[in-house]
């Protein structure tokens, strides 16, 4: 994976604000200090679990229908994250709200695949990390603790199991053990939805952080609501700051804010990721964002008055500014797979090569469903994405942009020719048949899409067909998915795809 790296000047002389583009590498505000804007990471990254590991942090974060899954992402600063490794190197189900922590100089991610906890451990955040271990409990978002040797399992619905010493059974089945705090009866929301448990021990005392609202649903839905306790396993006190953090109108650009998890920086600061969808941009999925947090005088926590989630924000690390979106762009010169993609539901190590510059890709099943899509989670209003690609006969090999495989668009080549698939699965036309060979680009203009392709030797062609996507996304359509850039093989033979190119914006000529 590569980054386009964009700098601008920084001195400690500028006595004045300056109105820089949110584009620019580093954000100069007043009197030379320089700030982040969120999101931190964007595109579809949520449920995030970050923890730092003395100068170093890690998160990883739910990893759906994807696989490989339960990526590693490392940072020294908070804002400038890159993918690392993968916990998980096979399909386990649809992974939610994983939580990385360490227990005793070992490390543990717990997680959900399909509504059943599981654990997989490791040495260190980047592994290798040991095969799932399942825990025989049928939960969501667990988050672990431990106090005086003992250690305990948190989940959704204020449950609570003990764990045996090793972390890796169950000691005592689940019981309620927190009730959710009461919303204002004039809240707009989802649902109660008491979920996303994250802990954390500091001066004495156990500090719990849950969810409440629904992830999705309205723009004010979900909130992080905070309690503590002196001990592990409660009881609980609910903070006199909540909800802590949450979404205060539908006209903000940050949509039910919420699951939040607090992480200190060597220099004693304190933060806490969260995560949300982007007004007019749900198609995003959930974006990680991170927000300052001060302790109170008597020992609770708040995010300090005056900022906010589309504020400037002084960064975490001083002289480490902001760098752009990451680039998932794929020359496919190394020999394995990058980070950036995943499968939909599978990850078959001997379906596809890759090296010299081609990835190599076996057509499977008759239709996009059964095809197992290859894709990369993106950010940005508006971007553009191309890959040169060859198929073999009875191959159909396409560039989409995909929420799942019944809903899709994007440009494909087929013994047919090439054409335009719809988001409905419909084809409405097709043209030069007998083409091997084209390159093909979908363009994404603030969820409204255009089609091109390019024969060899010859100049580009815009189809007839355009599309408009902003539907696509979890209160249309559910699953709490995004739309990400997809390739996909169907019916028989191979396709070979070469530069797998991506601009974080609109570009319609060679």
């Amino acid at each position: 994976m590569t980054t386009r790296r964009r700098f601008v000047q920084n001195t400690a002389l500028v006595s004045t604000a300056l109105a820089l583009p949110l584009h620019a590498g580093l954000l100069l505000a007043q009197a030379g200090s320089i700030t982040y804007r969120n999101p931190i990471l964007g595109g579809d990254h949520p449920d995030a679990s970050p923890i730092r590991v003395g100068d170093d942090f890690y998160l990883t974060h739910s990893s759906f229908d994807y696989a490989p899954g339960l990526l590693i992402w490392h940072t020294r600063d908070l804002i400038n994250w890159r993918p690392v490794a993968a916990a998980l190197h096979s399909y386990h189900g649809s992974v939610w709200a994983p939580y990385l922590c360490e227990y005793q100089n070992r490390y543990y991610i717990y997680f959900p695949a399909d509504n059943r906890l599981r654990v997989v451990h490791a040495d260190h955040p980047t592994g290798p990390w040991s095969e799932p271990v399942d825990l025989g409990i049928n939960a969501i978002d667990p988050a672990h603790v431990g106090e005086n040797g003992r250690r305990f399992l948190y989940m959704a619905g204020g449950q609570m199991a003990e764990l045996n010493a090793d972390g890796l059974s169950v000691k005592t089945a689940p019981r309620v053990v927190f009730e959710p705090w009461p919303m204002p009866a004039t809240s707009r929301m989802e649902c109660t939805c008491l979920e996303a448990p994250k802990l954390l021990q500091h001066n004495g005392y156990y500090y719990l952080n849950v969810a409440e609202g629904g992830t999705g649903g309205p723009a004010t839905s979900h909130s992080v609501i905070s309690a503590r306790s002196r001990h592990a396993d409660g009881p609980w006190e609910f903070s006199p700051y909540n909800p802590v953090v949450r979404t205060r109108s539908r006209e903000d650009r940050w949509l039910s804010v919420g699951h939040g998890r607090l992480v200190d920086t060597p220099g004693g600061k304190w933060y806490m990721t969260v995560h949300s969808y982007e007004n007019g941009y749900r198609t995003l999925g959930r974006q990680l964002l991170l927000l300052p947090i001060e302790w109170t005088a008597d020992g609770w926590f708040r995010v300090p008055d005056g900022i906010t989630a589309d504020a400037a924000i002084p960064v975490p690390v001083a002289g480490n500014g902001q760098q752009p979106l990451l680039d998932p762009s794929d020359d496919f010169t190394k020999t394995e797979l990058g980070l950036q993609w995943g499968f939909w539901h599978e990850y078959d190590a001997a379906r596809f090569t890759v090296g010299n510059g081609a990835l190599t890709l076996a057509a499977r099943g008759a239709s996009l469903a059964d095809s197992s899509a290859l894709t990369t989670a993106v950010g940005g209003h508006s971007y553009t994405v191309e890959v040169d690609l060859e198929i073999e006969p009875g191959c159909e090999c396409g560039l989409m942009l995909f929420y799942d495989p019944q809903h899709a668009t994007g440009i494909l080549l087929g013994p047919e020719g090439v054409g335009v698939r719809l988001a409905n699965g419909f084809v409405p036309s097709r043209q030069q048949k007998g083409t091997t060979r084209a390159t093909l680009r979908v363009v994404n203009d603030r969820n409204e899409v255009d089609f091109y392709f390019r024969l060899p030797g010859k100049a580009w062609q815009r189809t007839q067909e355009s599309a408009e996507i902003s539907g696509m996304q979890h209160n249309v359509l559910g699953g709490f998915l995004d739309v990400r850039p997809a390739i996909y093989a169907v019916g028989s033979g191979k396709a070979t795809l070469r530069n797998f190119r991506y601009w974080p914006e609109v570009r319609v000529r060679a």
